[in-house]
């Protein structure tokens, strides 16, 4: 009985040492806890890589990634929903008022995209882009196109791209209620490249992802990114984390990696613009 006891308590107490050795290892730097990030579908693009290169340097640390949309993100930030927000438009002054934070780490264009095959247009001005979201025109041949009805593509209410493309292509105008609602940039880039005579938008990542759509150019500016940092490009938003200002060393090295060569190299192979 006396020898079980002991083989049981040597067990034991290797138990701990082992738990304890793991534990080291999986926070060594001084980093561990899981975390909640969220929002924005268009900075998801490369905040997934991110998050995967952060938690290999850091293996202690677990970050999860939702993404409703960037009026989700603020708002979790704000309500304790999330660590980090994530919203791909500018943040309002009454989110500021109620404590958010916004840090700007990438850049993004947002490209107006057509059907390929059915749309012979190449180029739109701003008026004409206000007018056909709006449904102020509704047919291509008001602008030298074919005899057809524009199918008009929208994103859902969410999305921090509907905002900022609404914010400066629409001015006063609202957008029209006879659209398609998609609820991402790939979905948009799909719908659009799957209907005949359908117009979107789109974050420049996407641009390319669907055979069946094309982008146009805008007032005779290609949609690229020394556009977009030559401001030449008229449609362009800058890319936010969003926090309420206290920052524990997980979220501030997280905001830390982002910025960084790296962080900004992960941001730049997945289409998007650097800030460095």
């Amino acid at each position: 009985m006396k020898k079980t006891l002991i083989l049981v308590s040597l067990l034991l107490a290797a138990g701990l040492v082992f738990a304890g050795g793991q534990q080291a290892a999986g926070s060594s730097d001084g980093l561990s806890g899981n975390y909640a990030f969220g929002g924005s579908t268009t900075l998801e693009g490369f905040l997934r890589p991110a998050i995967d290169e952060f938690t290999e340097m850091h293996p202690g640390v677990t970050i999860s990634y939702d993404a409703p949309g960037s009026s989700a993100g603020v708002k979790g930030a704000l309500d304790g929903t999330y660590d980090l927000g994530a919203a791909s438009r500018k943040i309002k002054d009454s989110e500021k008022a109620d404590g958010a934070v916004p840090v700007v780490v990438a850049l993004d264009g947002v490209a107006v995209v057509v059907n390929k095959e059915s749309v012979t247009i190449s180029n739109l001005s701003m008026d004409q882009i206000r007018k056909i979201f709006s449904g102020e025109i509704s047919n291509w041949s008001a602008l030298g196109g074919p005899n057809a009805e524009i199918v008009v593509v929208n994103r859902d209410e969410a999305s921090g791209t509907r905002a900022a493309f609404g914010d400066i292509t629409l001015g006063d105008a609202k957008f029209t209620d006879k659209a398609i609602i998609t609820t991402g940039n790939g979905d948009m880039v799909a719908k659009v490249g799957s209907t005949p005579y359908a117009i979107g938008y789109c974050g420049f990542a996407y641009i390319d992802r669907e055979p069946g759509s094309k982008a146009v150019t805008v007032d005779g500016v290609e949609p690229s990114m020394e556009n977009v940092l030559s401001e030449k490009f008229p449609i362009q938003r800058p890319l936010n984390m969003v926090h309420t200002g206290d920052l524990d060393d997980v979220e501030q090295a997280f905001l830390d990696y982002l910025l960084s060569e790296d962080g900004q190299a992960i941001i730049e192979e997945e289409g998007f613009i650097s800030v460095r």
